[in-house]
Parts: C-alpha cells; structure tokens; sequence
C-alpha cells in the first residue's frame, strides 16, 4: 500500500475513534453519596428536565437532584447517528407504551393497540425522536393565553426559543426569530435527495410557496427541514444542556433511578420516593423547595397519580391516598399523521447500498455530513385545508413530512407504527406475502392533522409505580379530524401525480404505483380514491406521531379542566411543579421537542425568580 494512502486511512479511522467512541462520562451520584435534602430535585432527565438541571445549577446556591429511569444513551451509536432515528423505537431507550386504539380507528384498524414511543434515557425523547426542529405556529401561544395562560403568548415565548437555539443552518432566515448562542444547535441536512427535491418542486407547481424558514416570519409553505444536529451528531438536550452542566457540584444526576411517588405532607410536596439503581429497596429524599416533574405527559401524569393526585374515582379504584382531586390525564391529545407511499422509477431516494458506500461512510467520519447525517425527513410542508377552524389564515391545519428511503429500511413498518404490527398483520389479513413496496425504492410523503379535536386520557393500571399505564388516545372520536386528514391525504396525492414528479414515479396504467394498492383492491370497491375509500386506508395507514401533550394541561383558576396554572405549579398544592409537554394547554402545530425545550426555558426563569428573595 502506498505510505500516503496508509497515513490518509490511520488518520481517517483516528477521527472517526475520537468522535465516536469516545465514552461520555457522566457524573452519576452513587446512592451512599446523595444527601439528605436538595432545593430542587427534578423527575425525568428529559427535553425539559435536561434543560431545567442546567439552567437551575447556574445558580451557585441551589442544589438539584436529577433523576431519570434510563440509562446515558448519548454513546449509543444509533443515538449519535441521525439516520439510526428508525431504529431507536426497538431499543432500551424507549418506555415502549401502548395505546388503546381497539374500536377507534374503525373496523380496518387490526391491532387493538397502537406502540407509543417515549424517550428513557438522559435526553428523554429528543435522545430517539427524529430531530425536526419545530416550533409551532405564533397564533398557538396566543391561544394558549387566551385560554387562560396568562404570560405565555407568542411575544412572551419568542425570547425562550431564541435563548436556546444556535442557529447553524444554511437557509437564509429572519434574524429577529432567531438565536445564535443558545446550547441547542438546529441545521439543515447538507443535500437533498433527487426526490425529495423534486417533491418539493411539485409542491410549488400545485400553488404552495416555498419557505426558506417555518420557524420564522410564517410557517405556510414547502421547506426543507430544520434538525437539532451539530456536524452530523443528534445534538438532545442531553447533550446541549447535561452534558456542559455535569461537573457543577451543585448538580447530582443518579439514572436508572424509578420514581415511585411524590411525598406530600398535607398539601405541601416534600420530597420524592424512588428505587436507586440495581435495588427494589425504596429511597426517601427530600426537596427543600420544589419538586419539579419533568416526566414527559405520560410519566408526569403516572407519577403524580401515583401520589395521591388525579381524578377522585380512579384514585379511589387502586386504594391510593387521595392528596387533590385534578383532572390529571384527561386532556390528552397527540397528532395523529398518515403515510401515502409510492414506488419510484429509480435510485431517487435513500438507498442501502448507497448509505452502506465508502463513500457516504467516509464523508460522515470526516465531515459530518452526507445520507448518515440526516434522518431522512429532510422536507416539510404546511397547509390549511377547508376544513381549518377559525378565521385566522395564517394558522395551517396540515404538516406534512417527506421520507424518501428504500423499503429494505422497513417502509410498511415505518408508515404503520414503527413497530411492524400492521406490514404483518395486513399481509395475512389479505392473504398476500409481500408488496414491490416493502422491498422497492419508495417514498412517503405523511399527512398530519395539526389540531385534532378528538381528546384522549390516560389511567393508572394498578398501584404499582412499575406497571405502564393505560392509554386511550380516542383517536377520530370526533369525526372532523378523519376529514381533515382526508383533505391533506387528497393534496399529498396531487403533488405526487404532478408532472415535476412524472420521471420520478413508477407508474401502473399511467397511475403511480401506491403501496397501499393491495388493501384497495381488497376493500375498495370501484373508486380507489372516493373520500369512502381513502378514509378506510387512512384508518389503516395511520400511526401516532409521537407528540402527547396536555395531560397536566395550564390554565386559569376557574378551568376546571386545568391540573397547573401559569406558573406551572400544581393547582391547590404548593412545593410542587410540571415543566414539560404535558402542560400545554393545545398541541401545537408542529413537533413538539422545540416547544417543550422552550417551556423549560421559561420555566427556569420563573423558578428562579419566584425563589430570587427567599
């Protein structure tokens, strides 16, 4: 071998070693060395608590504790690398809940429960999500204030999503909407694939804009998407917040450490019950100040149930202390989204030998950049269909996502629910042993429905703080979500039989091939495309999108239905706090990682000023 290729290989493999292999050591406090008290002590070391621990600790006279069921995952080779994001959902690093969808999601809906994905690992879900940088539509926060949470409009949350962002993309965008100091880095993938270009070009050919910035001046249009990855490595908040914070002394961190319950003396939190690592041997801590939950909008409401606070009756069913009667896991709601999928013509999209190249191995070792460095999602769209409520135009009822990736990756799976249930399900179902889909170059262009009206709840299966609860998202309860979806799931057609598609897309008797082709055939009678038949395949090709919120929804004091106020501290009860997505009052339109990291944000601030003079 020639010497200069040798030192080029050594020096190549040395990078990679130094950026991927290189052990994160995280300061876990063993439990001999916790102490008795702490001012804070945090539940769940998610996308709002990483960010609490970190902005709490720059004050030199609190102490926080930190706790978090999972493990540090940010080593994990599927974690750093952004195309791994598909596979993630299988790990240990999700609490694998399941949602009880039997009889709601009409007859066609197989599964009688549908997988919901939440993060379990230092970073919570912005440790496996797919990194779509999001914030929401303007008008969001001005309903949210509306609704009754005072101090949370758009003007008073722009500054909290600016604290945190570090803006590296390549997009020219609005400085005004933008930070470029903050921990969390948000960038563009660094090229798009030839079908996902030409998606986006279709877009525009049927009357939609093309949008350099949704998180800017408006989110109407076409874009490519902005992700919080920093030279091709997810950037979580684990990694943004934690990972900077660790060495403070007045920050403890102790993960795989499953909390049990708040402890209330009378009204007032003080402190929590926990199982330290390795042992079925509960430990009492208590919090001089405030116990904050930070659990995520399933944890959160488990936890605080758990404690005595929740719903009287479901209390009373499991024999648990009743501490406060609040609507804790009623107000559930999540985007529910559902994937048109089509073969193309060619190598167009992301293909496994193409992500497998020496080539795209060796761009990402050394640049950061090439397929390895995206999830895959790298285009998104926002319209507002007929059916939009309300008079305001510039808030969009649809989102889509665009994912160009061959089948070998799981295309059924992935457009199903991440777990494959249905792919299976459906092929014996109708008697099939494939689709050209499943193994074919194809593409999803997903429709997501942004405000759906139907509400869901959570339970308590038992007592036990080890058994998951249960989950009823009551999906298309309320019949206008399903047209909605429908509306949307009409223009993801369109665009794809537009002519900037037309040398893209394979075509059957001058129609695209459509994955969902052999469940038409067997159900549809006649007219594949009537509203009768697309709303049985959006039944059946429909999936959460893993943005639960609103379980400890924020409000006024006289809404009955509100579990905190806006100050997010637990209604009728005081030493006690929710600080993640569970307060919202709505979903936003949008993901739901970039608001959740800027309600945190604010939540700091309001933590340290309520406790600046005390």
């Amino acid at each position: 071998m020639d010497r200069r290729i040798f030192f080029v290989l050594v020096a190549i493999l040395s990078w990679f070693a130094m950026r991927y292999m290189k052990k994160t050591i995280y300061r876990d406090i063993a439990v001999q060395d916790l102490r008795e008290e702490y001012d804070f002590i945090i539940v769940g070391a998610g996308s709002a608590g990483c960010v609490l621990a970190a902005r709490l600790t720059e004050n030199s006279n609190f102490t926080v504790l930190l706790l978090e069921s999972g493990p540090n995952g940010d080593d994990d080779t599927l974690v750093k690398t952004p195309l791994g994001s598909g596979k993630l959902p299988g790990t240990h690093l999700n609490w694998r809940y399941m949602a009880d969808v039997d009889g709601l999601m009409g007859d066609f809906k197989f599964g009688r429960q549908v997988p919901w994905t939440a993060g379990k690992a230092l970073g919570g879900t912005s440790t496996l999500n797919w990194m779509m940088y999001t914030r929401g539509n303007a008008e969001d926060f001005n309903q949210w204030e509306a609704m009754g949470a005072e101090g949370w409009s758009y003007k008073d949350v722009l500054p909290y999503f600016k604290k945190a962002e570090n803006y590296k993309g390549s997009m020219a965008v609005d400085g005004g909407y933008h930070g470029d100091s903050g921990p969390l880095t948000v960038s563009h993938a660094d090229k798009l694939l030839p079908a996902t270009q030409a998606i986006l070009r279709a877009a525009e050919e049927i009357g939609y804009d093309l949008n350099a910035d949704y998180n800017g001046r408006s989110q109407f249009g076409f874009s490519t998407t902005q992700y919080t990855i920093q030279n091709g490595v997810r950037w979580s908040t684990s990694k943004a917040y934690l990972k900077p914070s660790w060495k403070r002394p007045n920050l403890h961190v102790m993960t795989r450490a499953h909390v049990a319950k708040v402890v209330m003396d009378g009204k007032r939190a003080i402190g929590v019950e926990f199982f330290p690592p390795k042992t079925l041997t509960k430990k009492f801590v208590k919090a001089k100040k405030e116990v904050i939950m930070s659990a995520g909008s399933v944890g959160s409401a488990k936890v605080l149930m758990l404690s005595g606070i929740g719903p009287k009756d479901e209390l009373m069913k499991h024999n648990i202390p009743i501490v406060s009667d609040l609507p804790v896991g009623e107000s559930l709601q999540d985007h529910i989204l559902a994937g048109n999928a089509f073969l193309l013509s060619g190598d167009y999209g992301m293909t496994r030998p193409a992500v497998e190249s020496l080539s795209s191995v060796l761009s990402y070792a050394v640049f950061g950049t090439g397929p390895l460095a995206t999830s895959g999602l790298d285009a998104t769209g926002f319209v507002r269909t007929k059916y939009a409520i309300g008079e305001n135009s510039s808030v969009p009822d649809i989102q889509y996502f665009v994912l160009c990736m061959s089948g070998d990756f799981g295309l059924l799976k992935t457009m199903a629910n991440f777990d494959g249930w249905f792919s299976e399900t459906m092929m014996r179902h109708i008697g099939v042993e494939s689709t050209d889909g499943d193994k074919g170059k194809s593409c999803i262009i997903y429709s997501t429905i942004l405000h759906p009206q139907s509400r869901g709840h959570m339970k308590l299966k038992s007592a036990s703080p080890f058994d998951s609860p249960i989950i009823r998202p009551n999906y298309f309860s309320n019949r206008r979500d399903l047209e909605v979806l429908r509306e949307g799931y009409k223009i993801s057609l369109d665009i794809i039989r537009t002519q900037a598609l037309n040398q893209y897309v394979e075509k059957v008797n001058g129609e695209p091939k459509w994955v969902s082709t052999p469940f038409q055939e067997h159900y549809c009678d006649g007219d594949y495309f009537s509203d009768d038949c697309l709303e049985k395949i959006i039944q059946v090709f429909s999936t959460t999108c893993w943005h639960y919120t609103s379980t400890c929804k924020m409000g006024a004091a006289d809404d009955a239905s509100a579990v905190v106020g806006p100050d997010l501290r637990v209604r009728g009860l005081s030493g006690l706090r929710v600080v993640d997505a569970s307060v919202m009052p709505t979903v936003t339109s949008g993901n739901t990682n970039a608001p959740t990291i800027m309600i945190a944000e604010k939540a700091s601030d309001m933590i340290k000023e309520a406790w600046r003079e005390q």
